[in-house]
């Protein structure tokens, strides 16, 4: 009985370690990118668009220069890197865009991001959240998860 129990679990092990290399999610580091905003008057730009070209992403973002030391905007190297952008309609309410995490499934890209909206303020805001990764992805599908607030 032992040994029956022992080659259960063991054929188990195995049939998940010989998984399809497509049902395996792997992580992707990324950056996030900081200080640029969403043009005013820009089209609007479809929810986790990949931007690949410089002249494209100059065409909808600009950058947003502040003091002290981390007022630079992030650089991005569009020969080496691309970026995903989320930006959100304007609204009235303090919103923030955080990543989650990145991961490679297959032919997949799955983008998990959390939206926190916080209290009413006195002006409009349009939230935006620009990570950068490197182009070995570029190809790969998109999938969108927005693990709520």
């Amino acid at each position: 009985m032992a040994f029956a129990a022992m080659m259960v679990m063991a054929a188990c092990g195995n049939e998940q370690t010989n998984a399809p290399e497509g049902n395996v999610a792997n992580e992707v580091t990324f950056e996030v990118a900081k200080n640029y905003f969403f043009k005013k008057g820009s089209d609007v730009l479809p929810e986790g668009q990949k931007i690949t070209s410089e002249e494209a992403f100059n065409n909808l973002f600009g950058m947003a220069t502040t003091m002290g030391k981390d007022g630079k905007p992030t650089p991005i190297d569009f020969s080496k890197q691309f970026v995903l952008a989320i930006v959100l309609p304007v609204t009235d309410f303090s919103t923030e865009i955080n990543p989650v995490k990145l991961e490679e499934k297959g032919n997949s890209l799955l983008y998990s991001y959390k939206v926190k909206k916080g209290e009413k303020q006195t002006f409009n805001m349009q939230p935006v959240s620009i990570i950068v990764i490197d182009k070995k992805y570029e190809n790969k599908e998109v999938v969108l998860v927005n693990d709520g607030e």
